[in-house]
């Protein structure tokens, strides 16, 4: 019995000593993560960063769910988890959307509104292209689920390429040409009247 009295007193005087080692804990892990090249832990990266990255993985399992539903069902036996991954890959799309430069100027609401709109259609538009590759693989879980794996990643990479290409031209590194080409420019520029 005494030991578990030594075990009881060592956690509550953990516990009550919690508000204090918090900060040093989450020093230390920043000091740790630093040595790894990922963010440190702080509000906005846990928002911005780390729960899309969860979003992403959410993602990826969707895509397995979705192209493979016999493995998820082995993995999970007592619940279908494919409307959590939805909802957790659409919160990760709709909060990595929020914290881009090229939408941060833009009021509140709508810059909510363009963040829910990405995140929904993002993994919906994925769910229905899995929907249809899978009809046409068959009955082949193992090529089902690379190619659902792999069409998620390809999509992800493009959609970051996108958002790349878009947040360059609103942060003005990329220069759009001052003269917009139009069918009739040679025409505008020798004043031809037809």
């Amino acid at each position: 019995m005494e030991f578990f009295e030594k075990i009881y007193a060592t956690i509550k005087t953990q516990v009550f000593s919690l508000p204090v080692t918090v900060p040093k804990t989450v020093e230390y892990i920043n000091k740790s993560v630093n040595k790894i090249r990922i963010p440190p832990f702080t509000k906005d990266n846990v928002l911005f960063y780390y729960l899309p990255l969860q979003g992403l993985v959410s993602y990826t399992t969707l895509s397995v769910s979705v192209m493979n539903p016999h493995l998820m069902v082995r993995l999970f036996p007592r619940r279908d988890l494919t409307d959590v991954l939805f909802l957790s890959a659409g919160s990760g799309a709709g909060l990595w959307l929020w914290g881009r430069p090229h939408i941060a100027t833009a009021a509140p609401a709508r810059r909510f509104s363009w963040a829910f709109l990405g995140g929904c259609l993002w993994p919906l538009g994925s769910i229905f292209l899995w929907a249809i590759l899978r009809s046409s693989v068959g009955q082949r879980p193992v090529i089902g689920t690379v190619l659902g794996i792999a069409t998620g990643a390809t999509l992800t990479n493009i959609a970051l390429d996108y958002f790349n290409y878009v947040e360059l031209m609103f942060c003005g590194e990329v220069r759009l040409p001052e003269e917009t080409y139009s069918p009739n420019s040679d025409d505008e520029k020798y004043d031809i009247d037809i």
